[in-house]
């Protein structure tokens, strides 16, 4: 497994724990922090973010994010199920999936603006 598709999983999962948004950019990096500790590098999120968008798990909305409905069902029944940690359930879900295919570029997020959101981050850690 690629460092990508590690961020593909752990962005997907912190919008689910967190609700399923809409989220900007800060409100993503908040939940990853949350969920796994670790806030995802400029170019790992981006390239999650678009991997999430080709594989139809989220959708953009006016700059925002938000986990689609199916799949949020879809993740919540597997890990009912399966009853394991968030972790191995993410990792038994996204296996399941088909691969994207190529992935479009269709978020960019500059160094400038990461810099923004996570500085935005920091602020709201007080």
């Amino acid at each position: 497994m690629t460092a990508v598709r590690d961020d593909e999983r752990i962005v997907f999962l912190a919008m689910f724990w967190g609700g399923g948004g809409p989220f900007g950019i800060s409100a993503i990096l908040h939940a990853c922090d949350w969920v796994n500790r670790a806030v995802p590098r400029r170019e790992d999120l981006e390239a999650a973010l678009n991997a999430l968008l080709a594989r139809g798990l989220i959708e953009a909305r006016e700059g925002e994010f938000v986990v689609r409905d199916g799949p949020a069902r879809d993740f919540d029944a597997l890990r009912k199920r399966i009853r394991k940690g968030k972790f191995e359930a993410v990792e038994q879900f996204f296996r399941r999936l088909p691969e994207p295919g190529p992935v479009p570029r269709t978020v960019t997020i500059s160094e400038s603006e990461y810099e923004r959101h996570l500085a935005d981050y920091v602020a709201f850690l007080g």
